[in-house]
């Protein structure tokens, strides 16, 4: 009954689709296939945004996606096979891509990332039944939908789907224009037997994959990645979970956010660490979390929790090591703090570091442990002898708010809120300058002053800084993207991929992930790698936040390509985030930004690509 009350569950419409015949177009041509199937995809996933859905996952030619209305749902079902139709008129027949769609409403258990449970694998199943260019629902979704959305559906009849108990009356959407609806009418004698034929030959397919791998084909096609034992994540590998404030008073909650940055920033300087990002773990605050599930989606052997309470004049903070791939409880620590002593103290009065001290020779004995018996590597041997103090530095003054204030004024020039850029610079210099000058050994402040040189031009000393902030913090993911960043401007965008795709691994829940995966896309269009710019472009536009930049780079990424329909939607959506922007402005934009002469000629074709997709000169 514990386990069970960590569950968190809501009601959410699914919808699963696939292209019917997709194996046949890979093996008859993968090349245009994969080109035509991310043409497409640039188009369609962002309807599903647009309509207030999610998108879960689109593994190779499937997609998984939730919305909180099945109204919204079954809106972008139709407009999605509307959109494919009209894009299928300019397709040669044998080259058409179909989609089926499944939707169902039902409970899901759920985290951040992630939905599990039936309601998933009845929209799968129905998806299997559904015509090439059609909608399958389920009667749940029929007597929400009915009388609210002017379309027709036809009876399908009950079906029995592979484990799931009771019989799924299912109805088919009769979409004007669509592929499998030639027109929204009562079903012809013809259309019967057509419809029977593609549902006997997506049973017989169904049946096949599921004699194949049975459930394992819907997890394994969905949720790649969910299986990862714990035991197979880095050594050292943490994530410390926000701490809990038991205070009954939420403007305490600063008190405990502030023991985990501290503590998130101290075991990341415990040599081999590979710690979450406290922007992924911050995704988690207020959450009941299951250790192993976070485990496995992290991959890290490690999971520590805490919570702080104050009882009178004393502060008790407690904090749990947790073995992510057993749920065991590996260690506890218990810390009493008398306030009276809390004006005077630093680094939030020493706990986290007092903390990160004992922890970080419990997780080496740990790992020691963990150490074959037989036939030890060196790394084995290393974590048995390794006794690591992880003191946060002393300083006379709390530096965390003058380098805050540097931050967001770096965030007010970079979005250009502010009419005096220059002036915004020099006040964030002057604050993270003194910042570093108190804490010298503070990890986030050379980060910030990277930042701000960076935005001054010297790239040169951005980097060099850059990599002091990622040497005294290994796991500072945005380090590792905004030195991607500078690389870029330097001519040097072959190797911004590497350390982009590392803070990724690091925080994989980033509220900036959006912003990440542009940073790649824009380094292989500046690399002419326009395929790969595609890819990671679509995969910034997918997650719903959208930055101007990802779709320029995919209209000119696209117009190189010669897919002018996709490069002409890529403008569209263009303007819309960002109305009357030109060629021109484009340009201007990038004029001041690096003399770098590698840098200039890649821009250029950038620029060039934008006019090429239709963009408006002036």
């Amino acid at each position: 009954m514990a386990e069970e009350s960590l569950i968190n569950r809501r009601l959410a419409a699914i919808l699963a689709a696939d292209i019917a015949g997709y194996s046949r177009l890979m093996h008859a041509n993968e090349p245009a296939t994969v080109r035509d199937l991310k043409a497409h995809q640039s188009v369609i996933l962002p309807l599903i945004g647009r309509h207030g859905g999610r998108v879960i996952d689109t593994a190779g030619d499937g997609i998984l996606a939730e919305f909180p209305s099945v109204i919204g749902a079954t809106e972008c079902a139709v407009e999605l096979q509307t959109v494919m139709a009209e894009r299928n008129e300019r397709v040669p027949e044998s080259r058409r891509m179909l989609f089926r769609i499944g939707i169902n409403l039902g409970d899901v258990i759920h985290d951040e990332s992630r939905i599990y449970g039936d309601g998933i694998n009845i929209a799968a199943r129905l998806e299997a039944l559904a015509e090439p260019g059609g909608v399958l629902v389920s009667s749940t979704v029929y007597d929400h939908v009915r009388g609210k959305l002017p379309l027709t559906f036809a009876d399908a009849g009950e079906r029995q789907l592979k484990n799931i108990e009771q019989p799924v009356r299912t109805y088919r959407i009769l979409i004007p224009g669509a592929a499998s609806t030639p027109e929204a009418a009562p079903l012809s004698r013809t259309a019967t037997a057509h419809r029977r034929r593609w549902i006997v030959l997506g049973l017989a397919a169904l049946l096949v994959l599921l004699a194949a791998g049975g459930a394992w084909w819907i997890n394994s096609r969905f949720f790649q990645g969910q299986r990862a034992d714990g035991t197979e994540a880095p050594r050292l590998s943490i994530v410390v979970l926000p701490f809990s404030n038991l205070s009954g008073d939420s403007s305490q909650d600063y008190f405990a956010d502030g023991i985990t940055e501290d503590l998130t920033t101290d075991l990341s300087r415990l040599a081999g660490s590979f710690v979450i990002s406290r922007n992924t773990a911050f995704t988690l605050k207020g959450k009941a979390v299951d250790a192993r599930q976070i485990g496995r989606e992290l991959r890290v052997r490690y999971v520590l929790e805490g919570s702080v309470r104050r009882m009178g004049r004393t502060v008790r903070v407690n904090a749990q090591l947790i073995d992510a791939g057993t749920g065991a409880h590996l260690w506890a620590e218990q810390m009493d703090v008398d306030q009276g002593t809390l004006a005077t103290s630093q680094d939030n009065f020493g706990i986290a570091s007092r903390l990160a001290k004992t922890l970080s020779v419990e997780l080496v004995n740990v790992e020691g442990r963990r150490a074959p018996p037989a036939n030890p590597d060196a790394v084995d041997l290393t974590m048995r002898g390794w006794s690591i103090l992880n003191a946060a530095p002393q300083q006379a003054e709390n530096s965390q708010a003058s380098v805050g204030l540097a931050h967001a004024l770096t965030l007010i020039h970079r979005n250009r809120w502010d009419p005096e850029p220059a002036r915004i610079l020099a006040r964030a210099d002057e604050a993270v300058t003194r910042a570093i000058a108190l804490s010298p050994n503070y990890a986030h402040a050379h980060y910030v002053k990277a930042e701000v040189l960076a935005l001054s031009g010297r790239f040169d000393a951005a980097l060099a800084t850059y990599d002091r902030a990622i040497a005294l913090d290994p796991n500072h993911a945005a380090a590792y993207v905004a030195r991607g960043r500078s690389l870029i401007a330097i001519g040097r965008a072959a190797e911004t991929v590497a350390p982009v795709e590392k803070a990724i691994r690091l925080s994989p829940r980033d509220p900036d992930l959006f912003i990440w995966y542009y940073v790649l896309c824009h380094a292989y269009t500046h690399l002419a790698r326009d395929a790969q710019a595609i890819e990671w472009c679509l995969k910034s536009t997918a997650t719903g936040k959208s930055f101007w930049g990802a779709w320029t780079d995919l209209a000119s990424a696209y117009a190189w390509r010669g897919q002018k329909a996709e490069a002409a939607a890529a403008v569209a959506e263009l303007l819309k985030v960002r109305p009357g922007f030109t060629v021109q402005k484009l340009a201007q934009d990038g004029s001041g930004y690096s003399d770098n002469p590698t840098f200039r000629k890649e821009f250029e074709r950038i620029v060039e690509g934008a006019r090429k997709a239709g963009l408006p000169e002036r």
